[in-house]
């Protein structure tokens, strides 16, 4: 074998030695502990800390309590999952609503208790709740996201509780509870909710669907469950 070739061989062996190196170069999984047992005490800063753009998934365990949180999942924590301990038990709250964020005309959109700008996005065993009560636009969940997924959740609200956005953008919700009042699931991205229950709060409309007009699906329900509050009996 010549040198020449030889030192091609090295250079490839070292160039594939140092991407393995690079590319593996993070954590790939977190714990969040309100107890300082885990990582990190907040979900946000379990979330600050995660590498951008990984090559491989990333995951944040959540144990058990309320965080009192507004969370943002920013575009570059692309791969990432966060996964609760409970869905009952692990409580992400806040209480945002169109008047006390004051951000003029389009304060709806401010006022996420959680938000995902990131494509690729899971979240599982979590309860995400606006706590603001009957007071106006008040989202719990807010997606911007591509290829976003949510399995056994709770989304709880009252007007506007969850918002999918984006067109192109798809979402999946699977074994979800979704409650509100007042067009509680609305935006122009198309969503496929699965197994799930939807529970309104007062009478109304529950969806409020901005399809474009050059998207096939917008919001399709399969197998899911329309249940009400006693004494509700217009809903639409």
């Amino acid at each position: 074998m010549s040198n020449r070739t030889t030192s091609f061989l090295l250079t490839l062996i070292s160039v594939f030695l140092f991407t393995e190196v690079f590319a593996q170069g993070y954590e790939t999984e977190f714990i969040v502990s309100q107890d300082g047992s885990g990582d990190y005490t907040s979900i946000q800063a379990a979330i600050d800390g995660a590498k951008s753009y990984p090559y491989e998934r990333i995951t944040i365990y959540v144990r058990d309590g309320v965080y009192k949180e507004k969370v943002k999942v920013h575009a570059w924590n692309t791969k990432l999952s966060i996964i609760g301990e409970s869905k009952e038990n692990t409580i992400i709250t806040f209480s945002d609503y169109f008047d006390s964020v004051d951000r003029g005309r389009n304060s709806t959109f401010h006022t996420y208790t959680f938000l995902v700008d990131a494509n690729d996005f899971h979240a599982e065993n979590l309860t995400i709740e606006n706590s603001a009560g009957e007071v106006g636009q008040a989202v719990a969940l807010h997606v911007e996201g591509d290829r976003v997924s949510f399995e056994n959740c709770n989304l709880l609200g009252n007007q506007d509780t969850v918002y999918l956005a984006g067109e192109g953008n798809r979402n999946y919700f699977r074994n979800c509870y979704i409650e509100g009042t007042t067009d509680f699931i609305f935006g122009g991205a198309t969503a496929y909710f699965e197994d799930s229950e939807i529970y309104s709060k007062s009478n109304s409309y529950i969806t409020a669907a901005s399809t474009p007009e050059n998207q096939e699906y917008g919001f399709v329900f399969q197998n899911c469950s329309l249940t009400a509050a006693e004494g509700i009996d217009e809903v639409y």
